[in-house]
């Protein structure tokens, strides 16, 4: 029996074209939360940029509590923090050195209350509109003095490489987007961030399901009872990390999926 359900919000419960959450994912989540079922957002996106899915363009939804930053951040829905922590600031301090000392890209970085990024480049400007959000703050990045939650690199997966081993000794990186990976602290990952609500709410892992679409989702989807790739992922290894696979977000697969599912909704 399914009693706590994750959901990505990229690509997964929000449309990449609408950048909203389609009528019928609301009303589904709705009947599932009236069934008694937990419904909680898992997500790549630090809780500065998560939206308010209490919205009527989000679809009016109260969930149970968040996974944000890929694991790195837990809270309850009434807002009580389980689980926080940052990116070593000796990280911090050799990204700056990195980048005064070879040709720049653009980073950002993400603090509780801020994102901030050195520069705006096409690539940046692109996944601004993708995602629907504000550019970030342009600043130096040394004169950040906030505690860093994430940081984002814009750039191939070899720059990508290169970065991880040069620079974020005490980090680990994922991708669910060509552009840009998410640098978090080392042992988070969705998949911890779930056992932690789990372990907060007294819950089990068997009775878990989760919806996600991008690389970063591939641990929560293996953690789970019933991890659901969405249809338009294009990730081989996201797809074989999934026991089901739902239609697109555009062609109502959340709804699809939790109606064939459990079928009474």
């Amino acid at each position: 029996m399914i009693h706590s359900i994750f959901f990505d919000i990229d690509g997964t419960l929000v449309s990449f074209k609408t950048h909203s959450v389609p009528e019928s994912a609301a009303k589904a989540i709705k009947a599932c939360q009236a069934q008694g079922i937990k419904t909680f957002l898992c997500t790549g996106r630090p809780k500065v940029l998560v939206q308010d899915f209490s919205n009527p363009q989000m679809g009016n939804i109260h969930f149970d509590g968040i996974v944000a930053q890929n694991g790195c951040y837990c809270a309850a829905g009434d807002g009580t923090v389980i689980f926080q922590t940052n990116i070593d600031s000796k990280d911090i301090r050799a990204l700056v050195m990195y980048l005064e000392n070879n040709d720049p890209f653009p980073v950002s970085l993400m603090t509780r209350d801020h994102v901030y990024i050195n520069f705006i480049n096409r690539d940046v400007e692109d996944l601004s509109v993708f995602l629907g959000v504000d550019l970030p703050q342009v600043r130096p990045l040394h004169t950040v003095q906030e505690e860093v939650m994430q940081v984002n690199i814009y750039g191939d997966v070899n720059l990508e490489n290169k970065v991880m081993k040069e620079v974020f000794t005490n980090c680990e990186s994922s991708r669910w987007h060509p552009h840009f990976a998410d640098v978090t602290p080392t042992g988070n990952s969705k998949r911890t961030g779930i056992e932690r609500i789990l372990n907060h709410f007294n819950l089990d892992r068997e009775g878990t399901m989760a919806f996600g679409d991008g690389g970063n989702d591939i641990p929560m989807l293996e953690y789970v009872q019933v991890g659901v790739a969405m249809g338009n992922s294009d990730d081989p290894n996201v797809l074989a990390a999934a026991s089901h696979t739902a239609p697109s977000v555009d062609d109502d697969g959340i709804a699809r999926f939790l109606h064939s599912f459990f079928l009474h909704l």
